[in-house]
């Protein structure tokens, strides 16, 4: 450590605490870990003096830290805290990061907010209905995708793969996507997304033409985001319960009215399907959902 020119006054710890507004604690904890090293360490008491210059640095440490920056952060720019090309990348780093935590934050305050009402909302009860969706034939495509969110790179490839052969939509057709994970998964999501053609076409990349069989289904409508998707999951659970039903085959969704069509979430309508099965029926394989990979 460089000794301070002979004569100059160095500040105590107490001193320099006081006069850079960073707590004696922070000073050391500091010190300890390459952010701002005092300029003379007593090698008898151990007591840390500071020269006056040291004061900018500390300004300019401060300032990063009321930023956010982390210690580890803090002690990799210790060296260019001088130098405003070296820390502009830094601090646009940070201004990213911030950026993306305030949109977090901004959509779980929505969501608080959103909660907030429902508790003043009589809630809804969801009428669940058990029908039987007739065989079908359909182009798929089925993949791993980063999260629920990107469903819609399915779609888009589905509906490419289907140009590229003429495949033609079947009229009235369902759109359907399928979930195909056996439990719930944080990030990458096993779904399939389907619609139903008028006629068996030439398979083309990962677009698939499958004959789907009957099955016999739980239904419940959700009006509005996909917000509400829990209650409806909740009662086709409690219809199934109470009326003899065992879940068989991934559960799935038809978009009646779906984000291609209506920007509005509002106006979304989404039947939550689940295949069923008399509870003390076996289950067959025509039963299942999935269409393979």
């Amino acid at each position: 450590m460089s000794m301070p020119p002979q004569g100059e006054h160095l500040l105590s710890i107490g001193e320099f605490s006081r006069l850079s507004r960073i707590s004696v604690r922070m000073l050391r904890h500091y010190d300890e870990h390459g952010v701002l090293h005092p300029t003379r360490v007593d090698a008898f008491s151990g007591y840390r003096s500071y020269a006056p210059d040291l004061l900018r640095t500390a300004g300019r440490i401060r300032d990063l830290r009321d930023v956010g920056l982390r210690v580890d952060e803090l002690a990799a720019c210790a060296s260019v805290l001088d130098d405003p090309s070296a820390l502009r990348p830094v601090l646009e780093r940070q201004r990213d990061r911030l950026l993306t935590d305030a949109s977090v934050v901004a959509n779980r305050v929505r969501e608080v907010e959103r909660l907030i009402t429902d508790l003043e909302v009589t809630l809804m009860s969801v009428e669940i209905t058990h029908r039987t969706i007739p065989a079908r034939t359909v182009a798929s495509v089925r993949d791993t995708i980063p999260g629920y969110q990107d469903e819609g790179l399915l779609w888009e490839r589905l509906m490419a793969g289907m140009s590229a052969v003429g495949a033609q939509m079947a009229p009235a057709p369902l759109a359907v996507a399928v979930f195909h994970d056996e439990d719930y998964v944080e990030a990458g999501p096993d779904v399939e997304v389907q619609l139903d053609v008028a006629a068996a076409f030439p398979e083309t990349g990962d677009v698939r033409c499958l004959d789907l069989p009957e099955q016999q289904v739980a239904t419940g409508t959700m009006h509005g985001g996909y917000e509400g998707i829990g209650a409806v999951m909740e009662a086709i659970a409690q219809w199934a319960g109470e009326h003899g039903y065992r879940f068989t085959g991934p559960m799935f969704n038809i978009y009646v009215v779906g984000p291609g069509e209506e920007p509005d979430p509002a106006r979304w309508v989404t039947e939550v399907c689940a295949p069923v099965v008399r509870a003390d029926e076996p289950v067959t394989s025509g039963a299942d959902a999935d269409g393979g990979r």
